[in-house]
């Protein structure tokens, strides 16, 4: 669990002197060693293979010389759901361009927070899983992970400004984190937040119009690519091998991730988002107000890219984790199973 709040575990000062919190989470591993050092599952032998072979420089193999046009899409319009409300559409022009770049920054700041969850994800399967391909491929995207936090840390910091994390997509990350079964932690950040990255960096890449983010997302959904292949791979032979129990803690888990990350449960939106409209001076109880008639109506929300319709769900069942037990409970949320 969080010990205390971010004051009492602690701050530093950043670079321009500003009080940036520390927040600590006391999570339970069981360090696991291994002595068989040849391979067992050649897959992921093979992947730790791709991943030597496939890595890059945050720092020379991004082109950092270009510039960034705020007047521009910095997003794909599909991924900026405020440019159709009347709130923003009543504003000057400048202030509509102001507010898609601190909302792009507000956006690329909960990536730039789950890679570093990813990273000290990662840094856990290392210890606990029981294979040495697994723990070999793990290492490898421990660094991919450290690349996307130090390149989105870089890109976000010359657009605007880097965001505090969502406490929606925190509280989620820290149940990864603390999950007492490795395979629930592989699950998780694996399948599911590493899916749901990949298809967002989908639409970035394909609808952005600034060229240096679309080199960034290029590269980076390369690497997201391998890790929900990793999850994939080591899950389709684990997950049948669990004791019923086991399962079904699993299936429920991967469910209230779903459920919680894509808004679709009432009260669980990214509300902290709104919090961008305040500074633009608009009215945050009538930016809300209309954020949740437009997120509760099933034709606007049809017209939204769905990464967890498109990439998250069709993982899970690859791995046979949507069972006739919890499918009801999709359908509720309001996909196709």
């Amino acid at each position: 669990m969080l010990v205390g709040n971010s004051l009492e575990a602690g701050c530093r000062n950043n670079q321009e002197g500003e009080t940036m919190p520390i927040e600590e989470l006391a999570t339970t591993l069981t360090t696991v060693w291994k002595f068989d050092y040849e391979p067992k599952i050649k897959a992921l032998r093979d992947l730790y293979e791709v991943a030597k072979k496939d890595q890059w420089n945050a720092a020379t193999d991004v082109p950092w010389d270009l510039e960034i046009d705020p007047s521009g899409d910095i997003l794909d319009p599909s991924q900026d759901p405020f440019r159709e409300f009347d709130f923003v559409k009543a504003l000057p022009e400048e202030k509509q361009t102001d507010m898609a770049v601190r909302n792009a920054a507000w956006m690329l700041s909960q990536f730039l927070h789950g890679e570093q969850g990813a990273l000290l994800c990662c840094g856990q399967l290392v210890e606990v899983v029981p294979d040495m391909d697994g723990k070999l491929y793990a290492a490898t995207q421990v660094i991919d992970e450290a690349r996307h936090v130090e390149v989105f840390h870089r890109y976000i910091k010359r657009l605007h400004r880097v965001y505090p994390i969502d406490p929606t997509l925190q509280a989620v990350l820290n149940q990864i984190l603390e999950a007492d079964m490795w395979q629930m932690k592989c699950v998780g950040m694996q399948v599911i937040v590493e899916s749901l990255a990949m298809g967002a960096f989908k639409i970035m890449k394909e609808g952005s119009r600034d060229e240096l983010l679309r080199k960034i997302v290029g590269l980076t959904a390369q690497d997201e690519a391998r890790h929900v292949s990793y999850g994939l791979i080591y899950m389709k032979d684990e997950i049948p091998r669990l004791p019923d129990p086991d399962r079904d803690r699993i299936e429920d888990f991967a469910y209230s991730a779903v459920e919680v990350l894509s808004g679709r449960k009432p009260g669980t939106g990214m509300l902290s988002q709104m919090a961008i409209v305040e500074e633009i001076g608009v009215d945050p109880a009538v930016a809300i107000k209309e954020a949740m008639e437009k997120f509760t109506d099933p034709v606007f929300l049809a017209a939204q890219p769905d990464p967890f319709r498109d990439q998250v769900i069709p993982q899970l069942q690859r791995i046979d984790l949507i069972t006739d037990r919890t499918a009801p409970k999709y359908r509720a949320l309001g996909y196709e199973i």
